[in-house]
């Protein structure tokens, strides 16, 4: 029970966008892994989440899974034992918020979780345990009893409230620069296939595949839907059939041991084809599109008051979907202006998140289930990946009509609207046509990433990324973020 609950919460953790480390030390110190109830039986769960205060969380979750969520207090608690999955992905969504909302910062994470009246000791003991999931790396900067951390964060553990240890004597940096930060000296090389291949059904449980043969193809873009292709070969018949019957979602996750490792791919199964490779190799190829459901069948039906702006739409418009998403980048340039009546939400969710995206400007795509609003000047914040052969770059960057192309090793770290540093003086200059404008290469040498390639075969040489980047702001193609946001989603 225990390691099925922490593969389950590391899974969530990455779904969820927060480090495993909160997520696997929180459930230990609340439950110590067992899918439990506490406080008299008001509290459920291995993180021991209260209904009263965290209704929508399972809620949400159950919709996720396609769970009904019981009315009575004894049905739910009957659900929540039964469950595990179901329960570990309401604990990991609420330790997820609450870790977001007091930005990393470790001693009031404790505080809201628990309560403002835990104990000094109860607090060192949860503090122990985290650095235990973070790999001993970290101690906080003042953990003096009844104060508060407030110390500069390392560039590990980003704003996390907690300083960076020395590793062999040497202090990591704080830099925005870096696949990871020193592999190249101590240790941490891109060395060593790290993968994991998931088929889940709509019950919430999962088929892990990985000890077999996978090859994958994953294809992102912020013109059309993402979508992967998946081969497993040589399954038995009944693990076949099964999945064939009641395959619902696939996940992907792949990189190397270390720090380069993580998900790359979540999506529905539209289409599985069972054929032979040759006359002896079984084979079982699934089609998965990224938010298939959400963004083909998600259907809104609400009003909203007057005072609204387009990013609490936005909110509300992902909230209240029958298919719930949640959200991704959102820009902050998106329209301060306030609705001036009500207005009423009738119609496909991606409809009414295109139109709102058209009226800004902007990009809208959904990336592992996740909404993404984005305008020109917006890109992820606190990362830039710096690409050179020492960190995997494979070949010569070529120069395309607006940036360039690359191939590098598997990093997941690599993400639509992304942004790679890379050398100008590696980039292999165009050849330009009669009549094409000369375009220069960024001054900086650095570029966001607008389509993206994840190729991987478990039991061949296939284990790459390719990407076409344009220059860092995307102003070298005129309305190219605007011109995205209306041809999106057509269909």
């Amino acid at each position: 029970m225990a390691e099925h609950i922490k593969n389950i919460a590391t899974y969530e953790a990455q779904y969820q966008g927060v480090d495993a480390a909160i997520v696997l030390a929180t459930l230990e110190a609340e439950t110590n892994f067992t899918n439990k109830t506490g406080d008299s039986g008001n509290a459920l769960g291995p993180g021991q989440v209260w209904p009263k205060w965290h209704n929508d969380a399972f809620i949400t979750q159950a919709n996720r899974f396609r769970l009904r969520w019981p009315d009575s207090h004894q049905e739910r608690t009957n659900l929540v034992l039964s469950n595990d999955h179901f329960a570990t992905a309401v604990a990991t969504m609420v330790i997820a918020r609450t870790w977001k909302a007091v930005n990393g910062d470790f001693r009031k994470f404790s505080e809201k979780y628990v309560g403002p009246r835990i104990p000094d000791s109860d607090y060192i003991r949860r503090l122990k345990i985290y650095q235990k999931y973070a790999g001993g790396n970290v101690v906080p900067s003042s953990y003096t009893p009844g104060g508060s951390t407030d110390g500069n964060s390392s560039s590990d553990m980003g704003s996390s409230g907690l300083t960076a240890s020395p590793i062999n004597d040497v202090v990591l940096p704080e830099t925005n620069y870096g696949v990871v930060a020193n592999s190249q000296k101590y240790g941490n090389v891109l060395y060593g296939r790290k993968y994991r291949v998931l088929v889940s059904n709509g019950k919430g449980t999962a088929l892990d595949v990985s000890d077999l043969r996978c090859a994958f193809s994953v294809y992102k873009t912020m013109m059309q839907p993402q979508f992967s292709t998946v081969t497993i070969f040589n399954l038995n018949a009944e693990t076949e059939n099964q999945i064939i019957n009641e395959g619902d979602r696939v996940i992907v996750e792949a990189g190397y041991e270390g720090e380069q490792y993580g998900l790359i791919f979540v999506g529905d199964v539209v289409q599985p084809i069972r054929g032979k490779e040759d006359g002896v190799t079984y084979k079982l190829t699934l089609n998965s599109i990224d938010s298939d459901r959400a963004l083909n069948f998600g259907f809104v039906g609400f009003s909203v008051a007057k005072g609204q702006t387009a990013r609490d739409q936005v909110n509300q418009i992902a909230a209240k979907a029958s298919i719930p998403s949640q959200l991704g980048s959102i820009s902050e340039g998106l329209s301060s202006a306030k609705l001036t009546r009500g207005k009423v939400f009738f119609g496909a969710t991606k409809d009414y998140l295109r139109q709102l995206s058209q009226s800004n400007a902007a990009t809208f795509y959904m990336e592992d289930g996740k909404v993404n609003i984005i305008q020109a000047p917006d890109f992820l914040k606190d990362e830039i990946v710096d690409l050179s052969p020492e960190s995997g770059l494979i070949g010569t960057p070529v120069q395309s009509d607006f940036g360039v192309k690359f191939k590098c090793l598997i990093n997941p770290r690599l993400r639509l609207n992304s942004l790679v540093r890379i050398n100008n003086s590696q980039i292999q200059a165009q050849t330009f046509q009669v009549g094409q404008i000369p375009r220069a290469l960024d001054a900086e040498g650095i570029y966001r990433i607008v389509e993206l390639q994840n190729h991987g075969d478990t039991h061949s040489d296939d284990w790459y990324t390719e990407a076409t980047c344009v220059s860092q702001a995307g102003g070298v193609i005129p309305g190219l973020m605007s011109s995205m946001g209306s041809n999106m989603w057509r269909g």
